[in-house]
């Protein structure tokens, strides 16, 4: 046996989950339309949108693994984070947001069936469906590992109870009751970051200027490195930031679940200010828990205590060492405290992919309703909506445990690029396309998106498909696949008469 929780500590844990049961039955009094159901009616404030963008974007995968990232690479990878912020911020803010508020959609993938044609839409959507189902069954599978270790349970019992909760108040609360929980699991990020900061500079008397000193000063830890021509070193400030880059600008035009947000927020005035909180929450969390990893690192480093369990953070392991010591040195209840933000940080992005999920669906669903009844108002039933979101949720759920047989000796950032995000880039590119080659029509985009999941997966699996023994960082794996999509997809277009609009 590892370790045991206190009472205290599953009591809070217990009446975190309880807590946002209730919040889904407090709003599922308000559902009467898919509108309302799947975008809260257009009416929910901007801070609330912005804040609920962070939490899903958030998860509880960069939750737990950026502290351990510092054992690996130092600051390298918060350092190249930071750099890409104002570059991606400048073109989501002037570019995109006022783009996506002209469209008067429930799913984002209505655009490029407009825009190009059926297929390259069922592209988008199939894309969508696999990064969600993906990036949601990792998060149930990392999150419940670590409630398992704490709580000493059987791996697919918190896999189900994780799962099933996010379900349920989802299914119940719609739209709203996503954006509203995610504003209280955001409260609770911030506040299980902060209280290891503190603890750990009362027990060791320093603050973050002297961590940071002993992390570079360390040298079992890498170096800063701007820039390295090899695409076998891991990871580079300039490769992270391009990385970063690219996912997020793919992600805040591609992805329903951001989309989707932008869509709800009503003007753009309001989806602009929601983008802009939301980013500066998220800058406010990344370097939180980059102190926090300088905190654990010099704490220690500094009080002779041997790492929990004898893991090893240049390994796999890095990523438990935040888990670890919450659980392990923290006292009873705080420990509780910080369970229930890591479960906040998983469950902010669960329900989000479930909603996001049944939103594409359901949106096609009725259209096709619409052309077979030659009606403009097709709202399918909320018992069928309910239906499918549950359904979706436990489909995301069972993912997880096929999941766990990817992750190999990879950490969580490894395995990020080489996961959910190999549809990321593609997806992207095809909205990319839309909005800036005019040429550019169905045959052009499908190729190009198709040539994209080729690039991204070659690259994220070319140990399993080709046999190589050297892999390329994990940081080229998005810019590469835009690239392919964005490349045969302008080279194609002029050649392609079948263009939409």
């Amino acid at each position: 046996m590892l370790f045991a929780l206190h009472s205290l500590d599953y009591t809070v844990v217990v009446a975190y989950l309880l807590g946002m049961l209730w919040l889904g039955a407090l709003f599922s009094r308000r559902q009467a339309t898919n509108d309302e159901y799947f975008l809260g009616g257009r009416t929910i404030p901007w801070f609330a949108i912005g804040l609920s963008i962070i939490a899903t974007l958030m998860s509880s995968l960069t939750y737990v693994s950026e502290p351990g990232e510092v054992w690996k690479s130092g600051v390298t990878n918060m350092a190249g984070k930071m750099l890409a912020i104002p570059f991606e911020m400048a073109i989501v803010y002037g570019i995109f947001i006022p783009f996506l508020a002209k469209l008067k959609y429930t799913s984002a993938y209505d655009y490029l069936g407009d825009r190009f044609g059926a297929a390259t839409k069922w592209l988008g959507i199939v894309l969508f469906l696999w990064l969600a189902v993906a990036w949601m069954g990792f998060i149930v599978l990392v999150s419940s590992q670590i409630l398992a270790d704490a709580a000493e349970l059987p791996l697919y019992v918190v896999t189900a109870t994780v799962g099933l909760v996010a379900t349920l108040y989802t299914v119940a609360g719609g739209f709203r009751a996503v954006v509203w929980t995610d504003v209280a699991q955001v409260a609770l990020m911030l506040g299980g970051a902060i209280m290891t900061i503190v603890y750990v500079a009362v027990q060791t008397g320093s603050g973050p200027a002297a961590w940071y000193e002993l992390v570079v000063t360390q040298h079992s830890t890498p170096q800063l490195q701007f820039f390295d021509a090899s695409p076998f070193t891991r990871s580079t400030i300039f490769t992270v930031a391009l990385s970063m880059f690219v996912w997020h600008i793919c992600t805040h035009i591609g992805n329903q679940m951001t989309v989707q947000r932008y869509f709800s927020a009503g003007s753009t005035s309001s989806a602009r200010r929601s983008f802009v909180i939301g980013s500066l929450v998220g800058v406010l969390i990344n370097l939180l828990l980059l102190v926090v990893g300088l905190a654990l690192f010099y704490y220690y480093h500094t009080l002779g205590e041997t790492r929990p369990e004898g893991l090893d953070p240049l390994k796999k392991e890095a990523d438990k060492i935040f888990p670890r010591f919450a659980l392990h040195r923290l006292p009873a209840g705080l420990a509780g405290a910080w369970l229930a933000a890591m479960l906040a940080a998983a469950m902010s992005s669960i329900d989000s992919g479930i909603n996001s999920a049944a939103s594409v669906l359901i949106a096609e669903w009725n259209r096709r309703a619409e052309r077979r009844s030659g009606t403009t108002e097709a709202d399918a039933s909320m018992r069928a909506v309910k239906t499918l979101t549950f359904l979706l949720g436990l489909f995301m759920t069972i993912a997880a445990y096929v999941l766990d047989g990817l992750t190999r000796d990879r950490n969580i950032i490894d395995m990020m690029a080489r996961s959910f995000n190999c549809f990321t880039a593609p997806l992207g590119g095809l909205f990319l396309l839309g909005m800036f080659v005019p040429r550019a029509g169905n045959r052009a985009a499908l190729l190009g998106g198709l040539c994209g999941l080729a690039t991204s997966v070659s690259l994220a699996f070319a140990q399993e498909l080709f046999g190589v023994t050297r892999m390329v960082s994990f940081t080229w794996v998005l810019p590469c696949s835009l690239t392919a999509t964005l490349v045969v997809g302008t080279l194609l277009a002029p050649f392609d008469r079948r263009r939409t609009r």
